[in-house]
C-alpha cells in the first residue's frame, strides 16, 4: 500500500511538470492560466506541484486550455482485450421475431 501512494504522489508530481512545461512553452504565467480557469494562482501552483486533492475537473480544464486534452482521452478509451473483441464481433445478431417464438 506504502509503495501504490509513492506511485500515485510520483505520477501527480509528472503530471504538474508536464503542465508546467506547457504552459512555459505557451510563454503564460501561473495567474494568467489561473484566471482562465477560474481559480487562484495558489490553486494552480498546487496543480503544478503535484497535489492530490486538486479536482479532477481543474486538471481537465487545464489540459484543455493548453491543448492536452488529447491525451487524457486515450487514458479513459475503454479497453477491451483480442478474446473480446472477437466474440463481439462473431455473435450472431438475433431477431427481434426468433426471440418471441423461443419463449412460447
Amino acid at each position: 500500500m506504502i509503495n501504490q501512494h509513492a506511485d500515485i504522489e510520483s505520477l501527480l508530481q509528472q503530471l504538474g511538470e508536464r503542465l508546467k512545461e506547457a504552459r512555459l512553452a505557451r510563454n503564460e504565467s501561473q495567474e494568467l492560466l489561473a484566471q482562465r480557469l477560474g481559480i487562484t494562482r495558489q490553486s494552480y501552483s498546487k496543480m503544478e506541484k503535484g497535489y492530490p486533492q486538486t479536482p479532477i475537473g481543474n486538471w481537465l480544464a487545464a489540459s484543455s486550455i493548453l491543448g492536452l486534452l488529447g491525451g487524457w482521452q486515450e487514458v479513459l478509451a475503454a479497453r477491451e482485450d483480442l478474446f473480446a473483441q472477437f466474440e463481439r464481433k462473431s455473435a450472431k445478431r438475433k431477431r427481434a421475431s426468433e426471440r418471441r417464438q423461443g419463449k412460447r
